[in-house]
């Protein structure tokens, strides 16, 4: 999904792929006003990003998750984060640990762009149209997961038409886009554009703000 990471170097190597979503996501998370975005938030924010990337005509970064009670957790994306972090393109602050639903230990923080070094980086990924396409995408996103409380954010992943499977049990790998085609969030997304008043079409921004109106009314019946 991201063509550019080759091109884009960070400190004195080239940015991967994930780094470059990453800076990405946080760009997104501060032009929405969702920063800074804690790391419950930030994981459930890359999670609705690959399994609604689809819905923007865009392929998934990351296709699989592991489903678990407290909600999505990427490993390799975390690492990523704090790879960053050290960089000096990321701002942590909050820093401390806190136990999760399962009794699991985790890093708790809230994350920003430290701009005087990110801001290089980020002009030189969207001189590329497919990360111009990616950032849209996001600032979309963004937009729609703001109409969810924060505090609810990790439970409207919970009520996710994907998450929520009950045929893929906690403990299990969600496969949506590696070796399965099963994305019943994007085409419940995509279901409730068809589902306007004849004449009406919707564009792909509003059936994200659709598909999290669905999410936040689940949460509040």
């Amino acid at each position: 999904m991201i063509g550019c990471s080759a091109a884009i170097r960070l400190d004195v190597r080239p940015a991967t792929p994930e780094e470059v979503r990453l800076l990405l996501l946080l760009d997104a998370g501060e032009t929405t006003g969702l920063a800074p975005l804690d790391v419950r938030f930030l994981h459930t924010f890359a999670y609705f990003a690959n399994i609604l990337a689809p819905v923007w005509d865009l392929a998934p970064l990351d296709g699989k998750v592991l489903k678990r009670r407290p909600g999505p957790l990427y490993p390799e994306l975390q690492h990523d984060l704090d790879g960053l972090v050290g960089l000096g393109l990321v701002i942590i602050s909050d820093l401390g640990h806190v136990q999760d639903e399962d009794g699991h230990w985790r890093l708790q923080g809230a994350y920003r762009l430290h701009h005087l070094l990110a801001d290089p980086c980020l002009s030189a990924i969207r001189r590329f149209d497919n990360e111009r396409l990616v950032h849209s995408f996001l600032i979309e996103l963004g937009l729609a997961l703001s109409s969810v409380p924060r505090d609810r954010l990790w439970a409207a992943a919970q009520e996710d038409a994907t998450y929520a499977d009950p045929l893929t049990s906690v403990g299990n790998v969600i496969d949506f886009a590696e070796w399965q085609r099963q994305n019943w969030s994007t085409n419940a997304a995509r279901r409730f554009a068809a589902l306007l008043p004849e004449g009406i079409q919707a564009t792909r921004g509003e059936q994200l703000h659709l598909y999290f109106r669905h999410l936040r009314s689940r949460l509040t019946s």
